[in-house]
C-alpha cells in the first residue's frame, strides 16, 4: 500500500494533463487526420469539438492543456501506432493517445492521452535532431520557477492555484496533509533550480519536479515531484548484490532477462539475491489484478469500457481519491486500472477485484484467502484487535481466514493518521510475493499502458520502454521495474526490503537507481 503522506519514488501530486470524455459514437475512419490536425495546430479551434464535449470541458482549458503539451514535449512531429493506439510523436518525447471519439460532423466528443515511452521505436525515429528550445520556451521555464516558488512558499498550501480536474485526483485535504508533511521533512524552500524540468532546493533536502503544467486560467494541472536520491554507481552485478545484501532486515534483488532461457553457461538472472523469498511488496500486488483484468478482457468476459459503480462498501483509504466520490458514480475498467496503477488507488483496486473475482488474482500470486485493501486497512485498526487475533489465529486454514476477511470487509476503517505515525503497523498483514513473481507478473502486463504511466526510480529517456509497479507501508518497500534498453534487451528488476522497523527509502532508491544504470 502506498499510504497517504508517502513521497515514495516517483510517485507523489499527480493529476492528468488532458483527460476529457463524453458519451459518443465510435470512432470514425477519420481519427488520424482529427488527431493530426488537433495536435499540430498552432492554434485550436471551437469548432473542432462536440457541443457535448464543452459542455465537460470549457475550451479555454482544453487550450491550456494542449499549450502545456508544446511546452513540455516541443513541436508535434508525427503520428504513429503503438499496441493498437494512436502514439502522438513529439521532438522530446511522446503521449499515448487512450481516447479520440467523433461525432457524424468529425467533431471531438473525447479525447484523452496520457505519457509515451520516450523515445519513438528506434527504427522510425528520425535521423535530424530535435531543435533546441526557443527563447520562449526559457522564458516559460523561468516563469514556471517562479510559480513554483510561490507555491511552496505559501503555508499552509493555497489549495485554490489548482485546477478543479487536479482537484478531482487528488483533493484540497489531502494536498494540505501532503504539502505540510513534505515542509516537516524537508523544511523551508530556499530556490528553484531550472533543469530539464526543475529542481527544488529545500533547507533539508532537494525535490525534482519532473512534470508542471498550467490550464488558460493559470492553475496548476499536472505536478509530479520526484526525490532527488545520492547517485549510487556499481561496476559490477556482483557489487550491487553485495550492497542490496548488506541491508538490515530481509532483503531481495532479482535483475532477470525477461523471455532469455536460463542455461548453465548464461543465466537468466543476472542478480538473483533471495529472488523465491516471499516478502511483504505491498501494492506491487495490484500487478496480478490488471493482469487478470487483462486476460478476462481478452477472453471476451469483459472490455476495457465496460462500467462498474462504486458502493460505500468498496471505499478504501488513501493513496488514492476515489474513496472521495459519491457512491453510484460510475467508472470504466480502463479508468480504475489506470488509477490503480499510476495513482496506487486503493478504492479503485478493490473495485477491479470485485470485478474480476477473487479466485484468478489468488491463482496469479500462488496464494489463497488474500485480502483487499479495504480489509488489510481494517485489520490494521486497533479498534479491530479480535479481528486481527482471529485472523492470526486461522493460520493457514483458507476457510477461517477467509470467514475473517468477510468480517473485516464491513469493520470500521481507521483514520490515516494510524499510517503517518511513523511505525510499523501488523506486519503480518500483507501481500507476500517473491521478486521472481513479481517479474512474472510484470512481464504479463508490460505492454498495456497503465504500466507506462509512472517511470518510478527509472529515467524513461535512458531506455526504449519502461514499465514500474511499486509498493510501500512502513516497514515495506518494493520496486518492481521492466526495461527495455536502447540495445533492444528487456530486463526485470525487482527489489524488496522487509524490517519492523522504518526503512531508508533514499538509500533503497539509490541503490535500484544503480542496478538500472548497470542495465542501460
Amino acid at each position: 500500500m502506498d499510504t497517504l503522506l508517502k513521497l515514495a519514488a516517483g510517485v507523489a501530486l499527480v493529476a492528468p494533463a488532458l483527460l476529457a470524455s463524453a458519451q459518443a459514437q465510435e470512432t470514425v475512419p477519420t481519427q488520424e487526420g482529427t488527431i493530426t490536425r488537433l495536435l499540430s495546430a498552432a492554434e485550436i479551434r471551437p469548432e473542432w469539438f462536440a457541443p457535448s464535449f464543452l459542455a465537460q470541458v470549457p475550451f479555454e482549458t482544453i487550450a491550456g492543456q494542449l499549450s502545456g503539451i508544446r511546452t513540455s514535449y516541443g513541436a508535434f512531429v508525427r503520428l504513429e501506432t503503438l499496441e493498437g493506439r494512436p502514439l502522438a510523436v513529439y521532438e522530446r518525447g511522446t503521449l499515448i493517445v487512450t481516447l479520440a471519439s467523433l461525432d457524424a460532423q468529425g467533431r471531438l466528443t473525447g479525447f484523452g492521452a496520457v505519457p509515451g515511452p520516450a523515445q519513438a521505436p528506434a527504427a522510425q525515429t528520425p535521423a535530424t535532431p530535435a531543435p533546441a528550445p526557443s527563447p520562449s520556451t526559457a522564458a516559460e521555464k523561468e516563469s514556471a520557477a517562479d510559480r513554483l516558488k510561490s507555491l511552496f512558499a505559501t503555508d499552509p498550501v493555497d489549495t485554490a492555484r489548482f485546477s478543479p480536474d487536479f482537484l478531482a485526483q487528488v483533493s484540497a485535504a489531502e494536498l494540505t496533509t501532503l504539502f505540510a508533511t513534505l515542509k516537516a521533512q524537508y523544511g523551508a524552500l530556499k530556490r528553484v533550480e531550472v533543469r530539464v524540468g526543475w529542481r527544488l532546493i529545500f533547507e533539508k533536502g532537494e525535490l525534482d519536479v519532473t512534470s508542471f503544467a498550467v490550464d488558460a486560467q493559470g492553475l496548476i494541472s499536472s505536478l509530479l515531484l520526484r526525490p532527488v536520491v545520492p547517485e549510487t554507481t556499481f561496476a559490477t552485478p556482483e557489487e550491487a548484490r553485495a550492497a542490496f545484501a548488506a541491508l538490515p532486515g530481509q532483503v531481495s534483488l532479482l535483475v532477470q532477462e525477461v523471455g532469455a532461457p536460463a542455461t548453465q553457461t548464461s543465466p537468466a538472472a543476472r542478480i538473483d539475491l533471495n529472488g523465491g523469498r516471499l516478502l511483504a511488496v505491498g501494492s506491487a500486488f495490484k500487478l496480478a489484478i490488471l493482469g487478470e483484468l487483462q486476460a478476462q478482457v481478452g477472453r471476451g468476459l469483459r472490455a476495457w469500457t465496460d462500467e462498474i459503480e462504486l458502493a460505500d462498501a468498496d471505499k478504501s483509504l488513501p493513496s488514492g481519491t476515489l474513496q472521495d466520490s459519491p457512491a453510484g458514480t460510475r467508472f470504466t475498467l480502463r479508468d480504475l486500472a489506470d488509477r490503480m496503477i499510476r495513482d496506487s488507488d486503493n478504492t479503485a483496486t478493490d473495485l477491479l477485484l470485485r470485478a474480476v473475482g477473487r479466485a484468478g488474482v489468488e491463482a496469479r500470486l500462488g496464494q489463497s484467502a488474500m485480502p483487499s485493501t479495504r480489509e488489510v486497512f481494517a485489520l490494521k485498526n486497533p479498534a479491530n484487535i479480535e479481528l486481527l487475533r482471529a485472523y492470526r489465529s486461522a493460520g493457514l486454514n483458507r476457510e477461517a481466514r477467509r470467514a475473517v476477511l468477510a468480517q473485516a470487509g464491513s469493520a470500521p476503517l481507521p483514520g490515516v493518521d494510524l499510517f503517518a505515525r511513523n511505525r510499523t503497523t501488523a506486519q503480518d498483514v500483507e501481500w507476500f510475493v517473491s521478486a521472481r513473481r513479481l517479474c512474472a507478473l510484470m512481464a504479463d502486463v508490460a505492454a498495456l499502458p497503465e504500466t507506462r504511466l509512472n517511470p518510478g526510480v527509472a529515467t524513461p529517456g535512458e531506455f526504449r520502454s519502461v514499465s514500474y509497479k511499486g509498493g510501500s507501508e512502513i516497514g515495506v518497500l518494493n520496486l518492481t521495474t521492466q526495461v527495455t534498453t536502447q540495445a533492444g534487451t528487456t530486463w526485470c528488476v525487482s527489489a524488496t526490503w522487509n524490517a519492523p522497523y522504518p526503512l531508508d527509502e533514499g538509500q533503497f532508491v539509490s541503490l535500484y537507481a544503480g542496478v538500472l544504470r548497470l542495465l542501460r
